[in-house]
């Protein structure tokens, strides 16, 4: 597999850290205490949690699309156990799934943060609003919304006292729409709109911006993966799925190029499968692909300790 990487001097004094250096910590060493279905806000949606049918079977489910009605997101939260009374690095996870299906139950998701709890952090795992009418309006919406929920979760994760969560340290990622909220919550939106919480590094697993200007707004290492054939989100620019309605995104390689021009650190990973889901099969068991992008991750975020 080839990699495209790019290293920036960022700088404590005079050190110079390389952002996919050394990491500190390389092992599990907690056990990890799971709270499940906390309600973190209650908001005017179609639903927050679908069954993983596939992104080809999502636009069947639009057009079931009602009326909105109150729902209770919940999240999932991960925590080591036995860590003393310091401060813990947050990570914020957040599914794909066309903004149509999927759920914080996802294996993939439950699977990194338990990881990561393990390493000292505190991850979560949240649920959304899903659901959209089938136009480009009911799509950007949809997105706008997710995006919305995603500050939420990580508003109420911060002021959560007894999670010990130190503001500084927090980081995002997600898969595919996921990957698109994590992005959102480092950038914040096209216009110059600065995001309005600080961001440590996003994990871009296969996801997308709708403008590369917002690359301009912040300053946040990106570490992407995705297939250079992947058939639902375009590796660099175009339609999802190709259709039209969907509107016009910019996939890794765009958003790994431009962040490069900028001097942003990231590193990108593209990979040769055939396929949109890296990290899971088919019958939803997890890849080598899935270690492999769980070790980058560690290493990746990790360095950004370096120089606190």
């Amino acid at each position: 597999m080839d990699m495209e990487r790019h290293n920036v001097e960022m700088r404590k004094g005079s050190s110079a850290v390389d952002a996919g250096g050394a990491m500190p910590y390389s092992a599990p060493s907690y056990k990890v205490a799971v709270e499940k279905d906390i309600v973190y806000r209650v908001a005017e949606g179609f639903w927050d949690e679908g069954p993983d049918h596939g992104i080809p079977n999502a636009a069947e489910l639009a057009m079931t699309v009602k009326a909105p009605h109150r729902l209770a997101l919940e999240m999932d939260v991960y925590s080591p156990k036995g860590d003393g009374g310091a401060s813990r690095p947050l990570l914020l996870m957040m599914h794909g799934g066309a903004y149509l299906i999927g759920s914080k139950n996802e294996k993939g998701q439950t699977e990194w943060c338990r990881y990561f709890a393990s390493l000292g952090y505190v991850a979560a795992s949240i649920d959304y609003r899903l659901g959209f009418p089938l136009s480009r309006h009911g799509l950007l919406e949809a997105e706008d919304n997710a995006l919305e929920d995603a500050g939420a979760a990580l508003q109420y994760l911060l002021e959560r006292e007894d999670l010990r969560v130190d503001a500084g340290r927090v980081f995002a990622a997600g898969t595919s729409a996921g990957a698109a909220m994590a992005l959102g919550l480092a950038y914040g939106r096209a216009g110059g709109t600065p995001p309005p919480f600080r961001i440590r590094a996003v994990a871009n697993l296969w996801g997308y911006v709708r403008d590369l200007s917002i690359l301009e707004n912040a300053f946040v290492p990106i570490l992407s993966f995705q297939s250079e054939a992947d058939p639902i989100v375009p590796y660099r620019e175009g339609f999802p799925l190709g259709i039209r309605l969907a509107g016009r995104a910019y996939g890794t390689k765009a958003v790994f190029d431009r962040a490069r021009e900028l001097g942003i650190p990231c590193e990108h990973f593209p990979c040769p499968e055939k396929a949109h889901r890296l990290h899971l099969d088919a019958n939803g068991v997890l890849t080598p692909r899935f270690a492999e992008i769980r070790d980058r991750m560690t290493t990746f975020f990790a360095a950004t300790f370096l120089y606190d």
